[in-house]
């Protein structure tokens, strides 16, 4: 008996065995009932039928079936029947590590409480593995390679035993910083007197137009306060006037009220507006400088600019220098024998005046100018920088036949108001190191500061 519940025993243990072997190999997530849903990736690399399926990195299902579907990888998996896939959750094939062994985790929708249908499409995504981050690191070093290139072109010489562009660079700047000592070495009091004038004319600037001194030029052009008071009463006398003109009374009004006369005078003052309105659109620029030249000496100018469209400019200035032009003489004497003797003699023409008057097109913030410079035929291009306030310029006129014609660079920059301070460089391109530089300041009006200061001056 004893043999037989033994035998008996060992009969059920080995048909448990086997369940439990049938059970595990069937479905290695585990014990329970699964559903079936379905997701399509683009890539199924790293992933192979029983991989397992996670949420929250717990395994709770896996992948039954892997097959091509429109070049793209479609993959039937289940899931344990307890684990609620709601709608809105969605797939994310993630790798083990960087030897490229993936599976899927599910990211369920905690806001959503409907289950999505068994054999359900789910949506899916793919993170970066070892393949992506290779192909990341391939792009960001042959980006860098490119670089590395680029620098090696800006900073290497393009053919062997030529300077390299950067030293180029730095020696030109070590030039034009010699250059710039040299000229302004030894005129330094000249300098500090130009900045001292400056100082003067502004300190003389603020005490005119300050209304809290009695002397000053706006107190003054306030106590007119009466005369105004008068053209008021002039002003309402003419407004009577003219309403019993409006009326037809008098000579005037009945003239006025003849329709014949009316529409004469109508066409009269059309033409006066349409002419009001064309000078209106003139607009106009005014410019007086004062400078310091290092081979002329003082130079001033003034120049009228005068826009009789908006891009249309014609200039007409008188520029005066203490230093003037060369004029070469000669001079033969005949002596008493027959004896004749030629004298070359050099005449400098001292505060001399030079003209300007030159026609000019602006398109945007250039203008390009010509005629006369100075007193010379030339050419002139301006350029504004407005968001600065500054005027760059460049003139090639005075076409000298020993030293060849001037060409001049230089630039106004606003200081304060209607104040701007100038710097040219003459003579750049001349023979017989005659170049120089030009240092000053001086006022600068357009339109609109001209009525500023008129309605300043009658407030």
């Amino acid at each position: 008996m004893n043999e037989f519940k033994v035998g008996l025993l060992t009969l059920g243990t080995i048909a448990a065995v086997v369940i439990m072997s049938f059970q595990i190999t069937s479905n290695q997530s585990g014990f329970g009932k699964y559903v079936t849903y379905r997701t399509i990736i683009e890539d199924a690399t790293g992933i192979f039928e029983k991989s397992s399926i996670k949420v929250a990195g717990i395994t709770a299902g896996r992948i039954k079936k892997i097959e091509l579907y429109n070049e793209k990888a479609l993959i039937t998996f289940e899931i344990l029947k307890e684990v609620r896939i709601t709608k809105g959750s969605k797939l994310r094939v993630k790798s083990l590590g960087f030897l490229g062994d993936k599976y899927i985790d599910i990211i369920l929708n905690r806001n959503s409480q409907e289950i999505i249908p068994e054999g359900s499409l789910i949506a899916s995504s793919e993170t970066g593995g070892l393949e992506n981050l290779t192909k990341d690191a391939s792009e960001v070093l042959a980006d860098v390679k490119e670089i590395v290139r680029n620098i090696k072109y800006s900073l290497a010489p393009e053919k062997e035993g030529d300077e390299p562009p950067l030293k180029k660079i730095l020696g030109n700047i070590d030039k034009m910083s010699e250059s710039l000592k040299n000229v302004i070495q030894g005129n330094e009091e000249k300098l500090n007197d130009i900045v001292d004038n400056i100082a003067r004319v502004s300190e003389d600037l603020q005490y005119e137009l300050s209304a809290l001194n009695n002397d000053s030029l706006i107190s003054k052009v306030k106590k007119i306060g009466p005369v105004l008071d008068d053209a008021k009463r002039i002003t309402e006398d003419l407004k009577s006037i003219t309403g019993k003109i409006r009326k037809g009374q008098g000579t005037i009004g009945k003239l006025i009220n003849d329709e014949e006369v009316v529409d004469q005078v109508t066409q009269t003052l059309s033409g006066v507006r349409r002419l009001v309105t064309r000078i209106d659109d003139i607009k106009s620029e005014l410019q007086v400088f004062s400078a310091y030249n290092s081979e002329q000496d003082n130079i001033s100018d003034f120049n009228l600019d005068i826009y009789t469209s908006p891009e249309r400019l014609l200039r007409f200035g008188v520029v005066t220098s203490e230093f003037g032009r060369e004029d070469e003489r000669e001079i033969i004497t005949q002596v008493n024998g027959g004896t004749t003797t030629t004298e070359n003699i050099k005449e400098t023409d001292v505060d001399t005046y030079r003209f300007n008057f030159q026609l000019g097109r602006r398109i945007n913030n250039w203008t390009v100018r010509a005629g006369i410079i100075e007193s010379s035929g030339g050419l002139g291009v301006d350029y504004d920088l407005n968001y600065i306030n500054t005027r760059l310029y460049m003139e090639i006129f005075d076409y000298r036949d020993e030293i060849g014609p001037n060409l001049r660079v230089g630039s106004q920059i606003h200081l304060w108001n209607v104040i701007y301070g100038k710097i040219a460089f003459e003579d750049i391109i001349s023979d017989g190191d005659r170049e120089s530089i030009s240092l000053g300041a001086g006022l600068r009006f357009n339109d609109e500061d001209i009525k500023g200061l008129l309605a300043l001056f009658l407030r």
